[in-house]
């Protein structure tokens, strides 16, 4: 049944609707509060969440760590612009046939 299309929206987007990883997604109401603050700002922003977050939830503390290293190589200091960093992700990502 596809709720949007009748015009109702779903109870939660957080639990997806198929398989999205080998690791467990827990339940919306378990998330640690930093992940839950994350949820929140993607919800205002992209319009619900992203299966990155969901998939790591489970692990709130990789999960930060490799935010806070992801936000350090795309916005640190370097030679390259954020422009010229963005576009290397997207060749290898492209290359890996990487979705994201």
């Amino acid at each position: 049944m596809d709720t949007e299309r009748e015009g109702t929206k779903p109870a939660s987007d957080w639990a997806p609707e198929g398989r999205i990883s080998f690791f467990p997604v827990p339940d919306e109401k378990e998330l640690d509060p930093r992940v839950a603050e994350i949820v929140a700002k993607q919800r205002e922003k992209l319009g619900e969440p992203n299966n990155v977050v969901r998939t790591h939830a489970w692990r709130p503390e990789l999960m930060l760590r490799w935010l806070e290293f992801y936000e350090f190589i795309s916005k640190g200091p370097s030679g390259l612009s954020r422009v010229e960093r963005e576009m290397i992700g997207v060749v290898v990502s492209a290359e890996n046939r990487c979705l994201f």
